[in-house]
């Protein structure tokens, strides 16, 4: 039997019965599994009751209860200093993993010293479409999902080198993430997975997309405003303290041409719209010495390999993706139920 050398970390907030089909899935792998780790959020729902039940009957499932919402990152940063295996497997709990998924996953990263992040190939409910082969992140920090709506034969098969990881499920060396000082939470919830892939790029490690690794995600792309208000100031939270001003100069006319997007998508969705993208800008504005201190930690480490990151963006906008959310209408089916919790 191969060595048990990932933990599973699985954040659970108010996921209904999505919880349970994760963890049964991930139960149900055999290789490489040490112990899965399930920590909730919060919720004040009867979600958390599958993963107490399961506790019961597996000794490899750990339970974690947080009294306040700590966000994706924030959730695992809470468990990482109890984690003893050489990889950590981050889960949404929406996902369900197929059959014999980390092996792939744990190969590619044992094969290339230089791989920090191993994602697999990640499926809309079905298994008919792609959510996403990787992110690919545009240089103004837009993250879209890489092969949206593709048909999942057209996928390289190959492992290869990616822009950037996706939230929903990727694989990540437990030391890199250390030496990151953990997941950075400053953005609490959501672009999180972009943070996380600059920091990984810019500590000159590689993302792979490794599509014999298959998982399948309860996705569809919309937008609301609590959403665009997350996004948005993440976002340029993420700008201001990862690019020097020379770089940030540089792409100022891309910066401009993103602006006016995001402000001619919130004009034709509405004032609730209008009022997440001003909110996310005074957010920034009062977040500077959080934002500040952010910088210093990302400059101040040992290795900034510019090069790495500017190689992995791209200047060209998924214009597909774009027309999705330009033609959306009305009120999101996703909105979590209460809300977020902005």
């Amino acid at each position: 039997m191969p060595e048990q050398s990932v933990t599973a970390v699985v954040v659970n907030y108010r996921s209904g019965n999505h919880l349970r089909s994760c963890l049964e899935a991930l139960l149900s792998e055999r290789n490489h599994l040490a112990k899965v780790i399930v920590i909730d959020n919060a919720s004040g729902d009867s979600s958390w009751e599958a993963a107490d039940r399961l506790a019961r009957d597996d000794s490899r499932v750990e339970l974690v209860r947080s009294d306040v919402n700590l966000g994706l990152a924030g959730a695992v940063n809470r468990v990482l200093s109890d984690i003893d295996s050489p990889y950590i497997a981050i889960l949404n709990p929406d996902v369900t993993p197929h059959d014999d998924w980390l092996s792939p996953l744990v190969s590619a990263l044992q094969e290339d010293t230089d791989v920090g992040v191993a994602c697999p190939l990640v499926l809309i409910e079905g298994g008919l479409e792609v959510n996403s082969a990787g992110q690919q992140v545009h240089v103004t920090g837009l993250g879209f999902n890489r092969l949206l709506h593709s048909d999942p034969s057209s996928v390289n098969q190959g492992s290869h080198e990616v822009g950037g990881l996706h939230g929903a499920a990727f694989v990540i060396r437990t030391a890199s993430l250390r030496y990151l000082g953990g997941w950075d939470q400053t953005g609490f919830l959501y672009h999180e997975d972009v943070a996380l892939s600059w920091d990984i790029l810019l500590s000159g490690l590689r993302i792979l997309c490794v599509p014999s690794s298959q998982v399948t995600h309860d996705y569809h792309l919309t937008m609301y405003p609590e959403k665009l208000y997350l996004l948005e100031r993440n976002r340029w939270a993420l700008l201001l303290s990862h690019l020097r001003v020379g770089r940030l100069l540089a792409i100022s006319p891309a910066l401009l041409v993103t602006e006016l997007m995001v402000w001619g998508l919130a004009l034709r969705r509405g004032p609730s719209f209008l009022s997440a993208k001003w909110r996310s800008w005074i957010w920034v504005l009062r977040q500077r010495a959080v934002i500040s201190a952010w910088r210093h930690r990302v400059f101040g480490r040992s290795v900034y390999d510019a090069e790495m990151l500017h190689r992995n963006t791209r200047w060209a906008y998924p214009l597909r993706q774009l027309g999705v959310l330009g033609v959306e209408r009305g009120s999101s089916s996703r909105v979590p139920p209460g809300g977020l919790p902005v």
